[in-house]
C-alpha cells in the first residue's frame, strides 16, 4: 500500500490570512474523512514545493489548490514524489479551479494519470463530500498498489493475465495448486471450521451436509492463507477443482466475501481486481456473475458464490451445472446496482448502473443465484460489445468513483449507456 500525502498551495498575492483560512477549511473537511493521510502546511514557492515533493517522494499525493497562481506549485510538487497518478481539488473561489485545470493539464502533458474533483464553496458541506469522496479514491487506489493477490490454479504456472496483473498493480501474484490446497485440508484451523458451520446455520440444505466439512476445510485453509500473507484478494480456478474432488468451493467463497476477504471463482483475475475495487469504494466485495440473458431493457444474470452479507434469504443447494455440494442461492436487495466487467488485459471497464427487480432460483436453468436488473435503454447488442462475460455487481451507483480509480490506474471505462446511444 502506498501512503497517501495531501499538499495545500496558495500564492501570497491572495492574502496570507485569506489561504490559511482555507487552510483550517479544508483541514477540517479531511479530518471528518477519518482516513489516515499526511499533510503539508501551505506552500508558496517553488523550491518549497520542489523539496516537500522529494519528502514525499513515492506517496500518492492529493495537491489542493487553495487560491490561483499555483498551477506550477502543484507541477513541481508532483514530479517530485515521482507519482504517476495525481489527484486535484480545486474551488471556485479566487480562481482554485482555473490553476488545479492548469496543474491537471500540464502532468497529463507529462503522461502522469491525472483526476480533478472540484466544489464551489470550500466551506460548504458540498465541499465536505468532495474531499472524502477524493480521499476514498486516493485510499482505493493506494492500497491496490503493490498488492499481493493468490491464484489457486490447476498448475503452479503463473498464466499470461497474472504477469499483466503484476504489472498494472506494481505486485506479487502467487500461484498455488489446488492439490496442494487439497493437501493442506487436515491441517485447518478448528476455531476456522467451527466459524464456518456458525455463518451457515441460518440456512435452510435442501441437501445432505455429508461434505460440508470438506468445504468448511477448504475455507479455513484458504482464510489461514490470506490472514498469514497478506493477500489482497484470491482467485480460485475452481472448474478443475470440483471436476477432481468432486466438491465445489462456492459456499466457502460465499463466505469469505462477506468477511471481507475477496475472493473471486473460476480464476478470473479481472473479476478479482474489479472486486477488490468494490470492496474499498462501498465495504462489499460484490457479486461475480455470468451474463446470462439480454433481452429489451433486461440482463439476466446468474452464479453460485454470491457473499452472504449481500442477500436477504438464501438456502443450500447443488452446483447447477455438476449437481455436486454445494452452491448458495440467494435473494439480493432489491435496489440500484453498478454492474461492470472488464477486459483481460485490463485496458478496459465497461459497466453500467439498473435496478434488480427479482431474484433468487428462478430457472432451473441457470447458477443457483438470479438476478433480474432492468436498465434505462435497450441492451440487446451489448453482447457485441461486452469485455468479458463476468460482470461484477454491487449496490448503489458508484460509477464515477469507479471511473476515476481506472482511469488513475490506466484503464479505460466506457458507460455501457453511451454503446446504447443514450445519455446516462
Amino acid at each position: 500500500m502506498t501512503r497517501i500525502v495531501i499538499a495545500y498551495f496558495a500564492t501570497k498575492l491572495h492574502g496570507e490570512s485569506y489561504y490559511n483560512n482555507l487552510y483550517e477549511i479544508f483541514k477540517k473537511h479531511v479530518s471528518k474523512t477519518g482516513i489516515v493521510v499526511e499533510a503539508t502546511q501551505p506552500i508558496t514557492s517553488v523550491e518549497e514545493a520542489r523539496s516537500l515533493g522529494e519528502k514525499y517522494r513515492d506517496y500518492f499525493p492529493v495537491l489542493i489548490s487553495l487560491t490561483g497562481g499555483t498551477s506550477k506549485l502543484m507541477y513541481e510538487f508532483a514530479k517530485a514524489t515521482g507519482s504517476p497518478r495525481v489527484l486535484l481539488i480545486g474551488h471556485g473561489d479566487h480562481n482554485s479551479l482555473p490553476s488545479t485545470i492548469s496543474a491537471r493539464s500540464r502532468l497529463d502533458s507529462d503522461g502522469v494519470y491525472t483526476w480533478i474533483e472540484h466544489c464551489k464553496r470550500p466551506e460548504s458541506p458540498e465541499c465536505g463530500s468532495i474531499v472524502e469522496k477524493t480521499l476514498i479514491i486516493a485510499k482505493t487506489v493506494s492500497s491496490l498498489l503493490g498488492s499481493k493477490i493468490l491464484l489457486i490454479a490447476e498448475r503452479e504456472e503463473k498464466p499470461d493475465e497474472a504477469e499483466e496483473l503484476e504489472a498494472l498493480l506494481g505486485g506479487v501474484v502467487d500461484v498455488v495448486s489446488m492439490d496442494t490446497i487439497a493437501s493442506k485440508l487436515g491441517e485447518a484451523d478448528t476455531a476456522l471450521v467451527e466459524s464456518f458451520y456458525k455463518s451457515l446455520e441460518i440456512y435452510e440444505f435442501t441437501i445432505p451436509k455429508d461434505s460440508l466439512e470438506y468445504v468448511a476445510r477448504f475455507y479455513a485453509i484458504v482464510k489461514s492463507m490470506a490472514l498469514n500473507n497478506g493477500y489482497k484478494g484470491i482467485a480460485v480456478d475452481c472448474f478443475p477443482y470440483l471436476v477432481k474432488y468432486r466438491i465445489t468451493p462456492c459456499l466457502a467463497l460465499a463466505v469469505l466475501n462477506a468477511e471481507g476477504i475477496v475472493t473471486a471463482c473460476e480464476g478470473d483475475l479481472g473479476s478479482l481486481l474489479l472486486m477488490m475495487i468494490y470492496k474499498e469504494l462501498t465495504g462489499l466485495t460484490g457479486w461475480i456473475a455470468n451474463a446470462s440473458v439480454f433481452r429489451g431493457n433486461k440482463i439476466y444474470f446468474s452464479h453460485c458464490t454470491i457473499a452472504t452479507n449481500m442477500i436477504l434469504s438464501g438456502k443450500i443447494v447443488t452446483h447447477f451445472e455438476s449437481g455436486y455440494p454445494y452452491a448458495l442461492s440467494g435473494r439480493l436487495v432489491p435496489s440500484t446496482y453498478t454492474l461492470t466487467s472488464i477486459s483481460r488485459d485490463y485496458s478496459i471497464i465497461m459497466g453500467g448502473v439498473g435496478k434488480i427487480t427479482t431474484s433468487g432460483l428462478l430457472y432451473n436453468t441457470m447458477c443457483r443465484t438470479q438476478a433480474i436488473v432492468e436498465l434505462d435503454y435497450d441492451v440487446e447488442e451489448l453482447p457485441l460489445y461486452l469485455p468479458a462475460n463476468h460482470h461484477v455487481l454491487v449496490p448503489g451507483d458508484i460509477r464515477r468513483e469507479l471511473k476515476a480509480v481506472a482511469w488513475l490506474l490506466g484503464i479505460d471505462y466506457v458507460d455501457y449507456s453511451e454503446i446504447a446511444g443514450c445519455k446516462k
